[in-house]
């Protein structure tokens, strides 16, 4: 039987999400069990943008600090790294406006940019998740417009480097065949421990540009799939309409039956949330597949820069998979198509300038 803890944390404060994080991880076994002394541990949270922890896109560093403090506790050694959006071009403004630089600077753990990598399966996976001894995973709890829910088995999807992951999109443009390639990921990056920041939350059209919602929680696991699955239940949704935990599911990577599951501290049905925001794509997608199909090219999401908001930076234009941004001086334009709909742009957009537009019938289908 899987076993997750969730833990109820108020804030941010450092003493109150240290012992809800060690609280969490202790009703799992304690860090001795995951970790032992001498070893190097690797620290994935997520960051995707250079965003300020408020505006609840990254992993808050309150939450990787009390993983730091865990971890040197058990007498092993600390580093952090991700990939974020924008494929490593930001890397080092991401590191410095989540507030993870000064974090770690404080904590004297080093940073890792997760630029070399090793091929496995064709997949190119950050060359730090093979030269550590424990990798521990601290995903952000979101929501997110093309896969709904983004938090544990998502959060590996950063373990790859480079522009790959724009290719994923555009060798896999169907929902179904790029939920199967981040469980795919997850298989080869799979992490020891998964420890989930949920205390802040991100509800609407996430991963970046939702509302922030608070959720007040902290949990914790070795499956990712089973947490993924304690997660959708509190958004309100069943785990398996979550494709890329019924993708996992299936690989056998992991437990969605809610019952083998064991959920230890706080009661996890204090915690669901009754009008938690969905992405606006989401009706969609819990169609039956033969509907779907049938009105699918009906149906139109599509994204759309605002140029009064844009700042130019080009990071949608370099997370494009298919290339159709045009990103100039006096305007930007989306060539539609070549368009997928994948929303990449939307998900790395540091400015909110991006946001996710709806044809009529749409309007007229889901209100």
């Amino acid at each position: 039987m899987a076993k997750v803890s969730i833990i109820r944390c108020p804030d941010y404060e450092t003493a109150n999400v240290f012992n809800a994080v060690k609280r969490a991880v202790d009703l799992i076994g304690g860090i001795d069990t995951f970790v032992k002394p001498g070893m190097k541990v690797l620290l994935k949270p997520n960051l995707l943008s250079a965003r300020v922890p408020d505006d609840a896109v990254d992993t808050h560093p309150e939450v990787v600090r009390a993983v730091v403090r865990l971890v040197k506790g058990a007498g092993a050694v600390p580093c952090i790294g991700d990939s974020p959006g924008g494929y490593g071009k930001n890397i080092d403004e991401v590191f410095e406006k989540s507030g993870i630089k000064r974090m770690a600077e404080e904590e004297g753990v080093e940073l890792k940019r997760f630029t070399a990598s090793r091929f496995v399966n064709g997949t190119p996976i950050a060359r730090q998740i093979f030269d550590s001894d424990r990798v521990i995973s601290i995903p952000k709890l979101k929501t997110h417009s093309v896969t709904v829910l983004t938090a544990a088995i998502k959060n590996m999807f950063g373990a790859v480097v480079g522009l790959y992951k724009a290719q994923c999109h555009s060798r896999a443009p169907k929902e179904e065949d790029f939920c199967r390639i981040i469980a795919k990921v997850y298989s080869i990056a799979r992490p020891h421990l998964t420890i989930v920041d949920g205390i802040i939350a991100m509800e609407g059209d996430g991963p970046s540009s939702g509302a922030i919602r608070k959720m007040n929680l902290i949990m914790a696991g070795l499956d990712a799939v089973a947490i993924d699955s304690c997660l959708a239940k509190i958004m309100g949704v069943k785990p398996l309409d979550i494709l890329v935990t019924k993708e996992a599911y299936e690989a056998k990577l992991g437990e969605a039956d809610m019952s083998k599951i064991e959920v230890m501290g706080d009661d996890l049905d204090t915690f669901i949330a009754k009008d938690f925001k969905l992405p606006q794509t989401t009706p969609l997608k819990f169609l039956p597949r033969s509907v779907m199909n049938g009105i699918a090219s009906l149906i139109k999401f599509k994204p759309y820069i605002d140029i009064g908001i844009c700042r130019r930076c080009n990071l949608c234009k370099i997370a494009c998979p298919v290339s159709c941004i045009e990103i100039e001086k006096n305007y930007c334009r989306i060539d539609y198509k070549k368009c997928v709909r994948c929303l990449c742009c939307h998900e790395v957009c540091p400015y909110r300038a991006i946001s996710i537009k709806r044809n009529i019938l749409t309007k007229m289908v889901w209100g």
